[in-house]
């Protein structure tokens, strides 16, 4: 996450469930998503998922309502729930902004990458998004 533009807030959340509670559709998108998306594996445990709502909450409202977007509406169902808060309104890029490429397809200069995911880095596409949203607003 990344709060106006200046403050970095990124975590790797373990799992919400053991992998022996996941059905057998469950483990294989796990199993691809592990070996073609992000490279993480389902133990890979860096902070507890039981702390997510906590830090998620602490890392987006303010005293003010504060707007919060993400690619992709599974993404911003997800947060919604998380944050279940009216002061927080969470948007979807996709679709207030038809200009918005596919994160693959976003530049990738004057990012970093946070080491951990093999591809598709999280902490990546957040600078991916605050860039194009940066040149988008100076070009308005």
């Amino acid at each position: 996450m990344l709060r106006r533009g200046a403050i970095l807030t990124h975590y790797i959340f373990s799992c919400p469930m053991p992998w022996n509670f996941l059905t057998r559709s469950d483990k294989s998108c796990a199993s691809w998503l592990s070996a073609y998306h992000h490279g993480l594996r389902w133990d890979d445990r860096i902070i507890p998922y039981s702390m997510a709502k906590h830090l998620i909450k602490e890392a987006v409202i303010e005293e003010d309502e504060a707007f919060v977007y993400v690619k992709g509406l599974e993404k911003r169902r997800w947060l919604a729930d998380i944050l279940d808060s009216d002061d927080v309104i969470v948007e979807t890029l996709d679709a207030h902004y038809k200009d918005v490429e596919s994160l693959r397809n976003l530049d990738d200069c004057n990012t970093i990458r946070c080491g951990r995911h093999a591809n598709n880095c999280s902490l990546q596409n957040v600078f991916k998004i605050f860039n194009w949203w940066s040149r988008r607003q100076k070009e308005l």
